[in-house]
């Protein structure tokens, strides 16, 4: 990771993104928020073009920055599993199906595909 480069897409995810809600959940039931981390990131749907294998239409693209993860002291890299609650109020629970750690790793992101509501 460059810091250079992943400071100027912190700022780029700030400016552009929306605040979404990451949630690492307990194992045990009832399942419970065992980490909670509150950031921006670009989250973007598929073109109905795009929907092929694995991609549906509740399937979403999300971007966001290793740094503000770790400013908010969630444990990285986000796994399969853990949950991105989207909207207003975070009303849309999405679970996190896969996280590219190396697509953007020069710049200090994660390319996750989360699939929900």
């Amino acid at each position: 990771m460059d810091v250079g480069a992943a400071a100027r897409a912190r700022r780029g995810i700030n400016k552009r993104g929306h605040l979404i809600s990451f949630r690492r959940m307990t194992t045990s039931l009832p399942q419970t928020a065992s980490n909670t981390a509150n950031v921006k990131a670009v989250v973007e749907g598929y073109a109905p073009d795009e929907l092929v294998n694995g991609i549906t239409s509740g399937t979403r693209h999300v971007i966001v920055s290793k740094l503000d993860l770790i400013a908010a002291s969630y444990p990285v890299p986000p796994v399969k599993g853990d949950r991105i609650y989207l909207g207003t109020g975070y009303a849309y629970a999405t679970t996190i199906k896969s996280v590219d750690e190396d697509h953007r790793e020069y710049n200090g992101c994660y390319d996750i595909v989360t699939e929900g509501k």
